[in-house]
């Protein structure tokens, strides 16, 4: 009896071995392009074609589709073909997928043996990407790390090709970008996108500390030409270039510039607004459109005086045309002695970052953003079928409601999903009320619990900040989004440094989500609940 188990187990191994034997393992499957929490930018329809790149087995057959959250379909299988360059190597897109997230892209794999394999990559988005770029003031040289809030906020990392949630460090490939590894204001940027836009938000970090505009505008190798006596000189267009090329794949809709410090009682207003404009010609040279630009009005310094920064605010307002050069925030009022610094009176503080990225989020919502609820229905609908044979990326958005026409992924205008700046279809967006004819800028009143000052009061903005409280014995205080001065509404955009510190016996806070960050400086140390609204 026993041998007759032994040989009938035998047997049954050998069959399964020899089974084994003859089962082919498909080959993995490497998802180059994307990479999880990857943002593609949108274009002025609403949509984005999701550029993919698979390695595979040659002869294999790649399929991908996208799928929303809630596990509906977003498109019906698309084939990948293999490159000229690899046939292990296939690329495609999957055109007209909505803009949100976050989404799943699915792909499947049969090898010549009909063997299938599946992989899924999750957090997949389509909304806003930005390249940032400048000196230490648009990279990590901030006094405190900063986090973005929400999660549909990402950073992508030149080092390694993927993208990350937006935390500081901003990773980047600059060498000085790291800084003192610590702050800079994308993360709170992002949040306010974010929750003004409601699209995952992406940006790319290319600043370098210390750069003067003439380095930014030169690569490494250019100024070892113009300067071969000199031990290292600086050129910083590496960065840029890079940042430009790799993000082909996903778009952008515009690059946002802080610099101006270094050229402050250094360089002309003349020579400052020429290198500008050649090095914002040269980033459209290399992205193969006319990428907008958005610059801040920056130069202040503590070791600099008003005449010399003037000159370089006039030369960055000068480039602006408001058409496709956007002159983005001012930031020189912000300063140590009014608490948005550090003890060096040059990098931000963690308020001073916060209001930093919340400036720029505002300006980029009012001059970069089209007004997408003026779009036809059908535009918004979900995305119809691709068709058998689906366009590749485009090289600028259609100015229709069809697809983008072909271009290959090889050439010098294969940018998808590139935003127009020319003849958009859409209106400006969130069209400003008509101009008062009395500003009160300055004045500073009481509503409610608070004490306010207006900050801000024009067109482009009405806004105002808590300079101190009432009824110091509050234990539960909401802090309002808008509050009115002679029947004017005005954002309330900020708090002083130590007003919110008068409350004695607070418990709780109920905060606008703008101002939490503020609040949870403000309150460091203390168990007062902070909730966000």
């Amino acid at each position: 009896m026993k041998q007759r188990l032994i040989l009938i187990t035998a047997s049954l191994l050998i069959s399964i071995l020899t089974l084994g034997s003859g089962c082919a393992k498909a080959a993995e499957i490497d998802v180059q392009i994307p990479t999880s929490r990857a943002v593609y930018q949108r274009n002025n329809r609403n949509r984005a074609d999701i550029f993919v790149r698979v390695k595979n087995e040659e002869g294999a057959s790649i399929s991908a589709s996208m799928q929303a959250a809630d596990g509906k379909s977003l498109s019906e299988d698309v084939s990948l073909a293999p490159t000229a360059e690899d046939a292990s190597v296939y690329e495609g897109a999957i055109p007209n997928i909505p803009a949100g997230g976050w989404y799943s892209l699915k792909i499947t794999a049969t090898d010549p043996q009909g063997t299938a394999a599946t992989e899924v990559i999750e957090k997949i988005g389509v909304g806003e990407v930005f390249i940032t770029g400048g000196q230490s003031n648009s990279c990590s040289f901030g006094w405190e790390q900063t986090s973005a809030e929400e999660d549909m906020v990402s950073a992508f990392d030149p080092q390694t090709d993927t993208w990350q949630h937006c935390d500081d460090p901003q990773p980047c490939i600059s060498g000085f970008s790291a800084g003192n590894g610590n702050g800079s204001p994308w993360p709170t940027a992002g949040d306010e996108l974010y929750a003004e836009l409601q699209v995952p938000i992406g940006f790319i970090t290319t600043g370098f500390g210390g750069s003067s505009i003439a380095e930014l505008a030169r690569t490494s190798a250019e100024a070892k030409e113009e300067e071969p006596d000199k031990a290292n000189p600086a050129g910083h267009y590496d960065a840029i270039l890079d940042a430009i090329t790799t993000m082909k794949v996903y778009g952008y809709r515009a690059f946002l510039l802080h610099q101006g410090e270094n050229d402050a009682g250094n360089t002309s207003t003349e020579v400052y607004a020429a290198t500008l404009t050649k090095l914002i010609e040269r980033t459209r040279e290399d992205a193969g459109f006319d990428l907008p630009w958005m610059v801040a009005n920056a130069a202040y310094t503590y070791y600099t005086n008003s005449s010399q920064e003037a000159m370089i605010l006039e030369a960055q307002q000068s480039v602006c045309d408001e058409e496709t050069i956007f002159l983005g925030p001012y930031t020189d009022d912000m300063t140590k002695a009014t608490g948005q610094r550090g003890d060096d009176d040059l990098h931000f503080n963690l308020d001073g970052l916060i209001e930093h990225g919340r400036r720029w989020a505002e300006k980029i919502v009012e001059k970069l953003i089209p007004d997408y609820s003026q779009l036809p229905p059908e535009t918004l609908a979900p995305s119809a079928p691709p068709t058998a044979d689906p366009p590749q990326p485009s090289a600028r958005p259609a100015e229709s409601s069809q697809p983008a026409a072909a271009a290959p992924m090889g050439s010098a205008s294969a940018q998808p999903n590139a935003p127009s700046t020319t003849n958009a279809p859409l209106p400006p967006a969130n069209p400003q009320p008509a101009k008062k004819t009395a500003s009160y800028k300055g004045k500073v009143f009481t509503s409610g619990i608070f004490k306010y000052k207006i900050t801000a009061d024009s067109i482009s903005g009405r806004r105002v900040k808590i300079t101190d409280v009432r009824q110091k014995n509050k234990k539960s205080v909401t802090i309002p989004k808008k509050v009115k001065y002679k029947n004017i509404s005005y954002e309330v955009g900020a708090i002083d440094k130590k007003a919110l510190k008068k409350f004695t016996k607070l418990k709780k806070i109920k905060t606008p989500k703008a101002l939490y960050k503020t609040c949870k400086a403000q309150f460091k140390g203390r168990k007062i609940t902070i909730k966000k609204y």
